[in-house]
């Protein structure tokens, strides 16, 4: 087919003809732009495989029109016949052939169009997904600074970008409206250090400026701001770490309310993203301006960057808030009880080092058994509020340190003092008496008996008021004892009125003779009733799912093996693993505390000797008491014992 006939028809309408022979296939390669292959059958008979590959590959810019005699498919083997867009017959009309070349570059257009669209589509899709699954992010890291090291690096990431900051607003009554300078980073300055520090609040600099006004600076080249502007670059970073800033971004961060809370700056935007910026013509070569849809991308982030640092000083907030809440029910335990000052931090601790012993097992009963960060605080929460209880329970009872309340003892020794009186004036009556009968002729040996009668019985009743007080005190009353109480509560006096009384009352006597601590049976229950009170106080705290467990934990800490715990009377398999730590915790530091006024400190190794015992009756778990002992998990309250 000649072509001289169609190139001025043609170059009228803008389309470039061009011959290519078989033999320099290649020239078809230096075609740029939307190509159509104009193919007669001399060429298609004489098309090798590597020809038809080139002619006919996927491109969205080129098709083929085939041009032969009968104006139908003349295909070789390996010919793809769906490939070609038309077919003309020779001879071919001026208008004939106009119109195909038209309808392909249209068709040619709507594909490139077509194809662009697609492409920004899937830039803009994988661009929607990445900022959802930084928002995921965002929102998911609790971590303060580990969220603000997110954000920029994500920013970085998604703009390709060298280096960044951050800045937070600072607007404390102490140190009045600043800007925190609180975090930088930077590709290229690998050995970069870097300590938070705080700016003065002003428009001069760009980071004051975007935060003072809440508006966006886009810059190409710091180096080259505009005069009639209000900020400027401080180029003291630049000249210090022998670093070039060129494009810039510093977009404002705000919450939902759109209050600025902080200033996120990008900088140096890079072609290629491994590529250091480590000499001026690197930053030439590669730094380019931040465009507009890359500042609607870093916009979008921005603002999810804002309520991910509000949602995260919340958090912070309500953690503080809560924490502040168990130290201040701490402080009314201790303020109600301070005889167990440090209790509650110390089974606290115990527990949760016990805990974490567990958590490394990797064998033996429990080494299925695991506790996250967050089960560790609930150990550590339930533990600091276990006692919590206690503030039900009268004072009195809370801590009474004898058997006797200390106006009960003093009444009975007022009582032993009335009796001392009163036979003191039965052996003075007598005297008198043998004095007024002149009965006797030797007064004077008749009253030294008199006066040795009356020494023995005081010396008796001194005897009597001794072993009272040697039974109020809270230790293990022995046989002999109670044999002993018995018979000085069947002693009788009279009293003022002349009414035969006894020595002690059966209430006093009754108290006296509990076999061991201070508590009668009424007593030991309304004790006993803290962990009740503990259960209902903290089963009205609307507690998070991690700590969802702490009411329980704390109910059980009194619940042992064989089922004779209290309160609630439950077995082995019904008692939490934390609740069973925390009771080899509670034993221990009851028994090693030299705070109580009542008792002497048990030494650890006594203490450890009393709950093997209760090991052995069932009583606390064996598995979790060798752990607590061999791990030394007491070394982190008792150190010196």
């Amino acid at each position: 087919m000649l072509l001289d006939p169609f190139k001025s028809l043609l170059g009228g309408e803008g389309i470039n003809l061009m011959e290519i022979i078989p033999s320099d296939i290649a020239g078809y390669k230096s075609c740029e732009g939307l190509k159509i292959f104009l193919l007669n059958d001399e060429f298609v008979n004489n098309m090798n495989k590597e020809e038809s590959d080139l002619i006919f590959c996927s491109d969205k810019s080129n098709i083929v029109i085939c041009i032969n005699r009968s104006g139908k498919s003349n295909i070789a083997e390996f010919f793809d016949e769906e490939k070609i867009f038309f077919y003309l017959k020779e001879p071919v009309e001026d208008a004939e052939l106009l119109k195909a070349l038209k309808s392909g570059f249209v068709y040619l257009h709507s594909k490139r169009e077509c194809e662009g669209l697609h492409s920004a589509l899937d830039t803009r899709t994988s661009e929607l997904s990445s900022l959802n699954e930084i928002g995921i992010s965002l929102s998911s890291e609790k971590n303060y600074d580990t969220l603000l090291g997110l954000i920029l690096s994500k920013s970085r990431e998604i703009t390709n970008c060298d280096a960044g900051s951050l800045y937070l607003l600072d607007r404390t009554k102490e140190t009045g409206n600043s800007l925190i300078f609180k975090l930088v980073q930077n590709d290229s300055l690998t050995n970069l250090e870097f300590k938070e520090y705080a700016l003065p609040l002003t428009r001069s600099s760009l980071a004051g400026y975007v935060a003072l006004t809440g508006e966006f600076i886009n810059l190409d080249d710091v180096y080259h701001i505009p005069d009639d502007v209000d900020y400027s670059f401080n180029k003291a970073f630049d000249n210090k770490f022998n670093y070039r800033t060129k494009s810039m971004l510093v977009i404002p961060m705000k919450d939902h309310k759109s209050k600025t809370i902080g200033v996120l700056q990008l900088i140096n935007r890079k072609k290629s993203k491994n590529v250091k910026l480590t000499s001026g013509s690197a930053v030439e070569d590669e730094v380019r301006p931040f465009d507009e849809k890359t500042f609607g991308l870093i916009n979008s982030l921005a603002s999810q960057a804002a309520v991910s640092i509000e949602n995260s000083l919340l958090y912070q907030n309500i953690q503080n808030l809560f924490e502040g809440f168990v130290k201040a029910s701490v402080l009314t335990i201790e303020q109600r009880d301070p005889t167990t000052c440090g209790h509650s931090e110390r089974v606290s601790s115990l527990t949760v080092g016990l805990a974490e012993v567990v958590d490394r097992m990797s064998s033996g009963k429990y080494k299925d058994i695991h506790f996250s960060h967050d089960h560790l605080k609930e150990i550590r929460y339930a533990g600091l509020l276990h006692d919590f209880g206690k503030i039900g329970v009268r004072e009195n009872v809370l801590v009474k340190a004898n058997k006797l309340y200390p106006n009960e003892i003093k009444y009975v020794r007022s009582r032993f003092d009335f009796i001392k009186k009163s036979m003191e004036c039965k052996y003075l009556e007598k005297k008198l008496s043998m004095v007024r009968d002149n009965k006797v002729d030797d007064y004077h040996e008749c009253f030294k008996q008199i006066d040795n009668e009356l020494k023995e019985e005081l010396i008796r009743l001194d005897a009597y008021i001794e072993g009272i007080e040697k039974a109020n005190i809270p230790t293990i009353l022995e046989d002999d004892l109670f044999d002993e109480l018995k018979n000085i509560s069947d002693k009788v006096y009279q009293d003022y009125s002349g009414v035969e009384c006894n020595y002690l009352t059966p209430y006093e006597f009754s108290l006296l003779s509990i076999k061991k601590g201070t508590l009668d049976e009424k007593e030991r229950h309304e004790i006993e009733s803290h962990v009740v009170h503990s259960y209902e106080f903290l089963k009205k705290i609307p507690w998070t799912k991690e700590f969802e467990n702490i009411p329980d934990i704390a109910h059980a800490h009194h619940e042992k093996l064989n089922g004779e715990g209290y309160p609630l009377g439950i077995n082995e398999d019904e008692i939490p693993i934390q609740s069973k730590m925390m009771a080899i915790t509670d034993i221990y530091d009851a028994l090693t505390a030299q705070d109580r006024p009542y008792k002497k400190a048990v030494p650890h190794n006594k203490a450890l000797d009393i709950i093997g015992y209760d090991v052995k009756g069932n009583l606390v778990d064996s598995d979790l008491f060798d752990m607590f002992v061999k791990e030394k998990v007491y070394e982190l309250v008792h150190e010196d014992r």
